[in-house]
């Protein structure tokens, strides 16, 4: 069973990562709080992260094309029980 998640885009202002995606769990329509977040390099980091988590590509190129005008941006994604384990086997980076 896949949840509702909401990936919020934000800069990472942290040397050398371009990019802070945080996760959000969402149930009923509310955000449940955020459980996790990682540090991507560039729009293809971020790009093949958010594919992973099983996004598509129009989705993915809107969330690009939001934050060439603004500094942050979410994406809703239901990301699959395998991506989850796949997430979890991976430490967050510091």
């Amino acid at each position: 069973m896949s949840q509702d998640w909401k990936i919020c885009v934000q800069p990472a202002e942290r040397e050398p990562f371009v990019f802070r995606a945080t996760f959000v769990l969402r149930r009923a329509g509310c955000d449940e709080g955020v459980l996790d977040a990682r540090y991507l390099y560039g729009d293809g980091d971020l790009a093949v992260f958010l594919e992973d988590l099983g996004a598509g590509s129009s989705e993915i190129w809107g969330l690009l094309e939001r934050l060439q005008g603004q500094k942050t941006a979410e994406i809703l994604v239901d990301v699959t029980d395998e991506a989850m384990e796949v997430l979890a086997r991976h430490p967050i980076a510091e």
